[in-house]
């Protein structure tokens, strides 16, 4: 079996620090920012995630949508991990898992590495959903910390 179907993987170097882009990441309340519209995130290993996204005219989301997981590594400035499966996809009703790596390049630079793992061969859709999505939301990420903005 290929690993072309299987993870995801995208690499940004955003001009900030490693703290800050780490915040943007794990606070609840900046994600909002640029990912989810609501957002539950406790910091701590085996804490809640809950993501919501809501329709709107500004995004191709054919409904709401809602991710829940649980954290499965917190250290701060260093990664973040947790499962993620989605409530409102009955057709992909499994866990998948998002882990954000963050490495300081320099004082103002940061180089986050972004996998999601977890999909096969048959998920080809929910991959090539996923695909997009996280491509939209990684620049989002570089935008709110740059111009403050998404």
């Amino acid at each position: 079996m290929s690993d072309n179907y299987t993870v995801i993987n995208r690499e940004i170097i955003i001009d900030a620090p490693i703290e800050k882009v780490f915040s943007a990441v794990s606070d609840q309340d900046q994600l909002t920012h640029w990912f989810p519209d609501i957002a539950v995130l406790e910091k701590k290993e085996g804490g809640r995630v809950s993501f919501k996204f809501l329709r709107s005219e500004d995004n191709n989301l054919d409904k709401d949508h809602e991710m829940n997981g649980k954290i499965i590594k917190f250290i701060p400035n260093r990664e973040l991990s947790y499962t993620w499966r989605f409530q409102s996809k009955p057709e992909f009703n499994k866990d998948t898992i998002v882990t954000w790596r963050f490495e300081s390049l320099s004082k103002e630079k940061t180089k986050v590495i972004l996998r999601h793992s977890g999909f096969t061969e048959d998920d080809r859709q929910q991959y090539n959903e996923h695909s997009e999505g996280w491509t939209w939301f990684i620049n989002r990420l570089r935008n709110y910390l740059t111009k403050g903005e998404p």
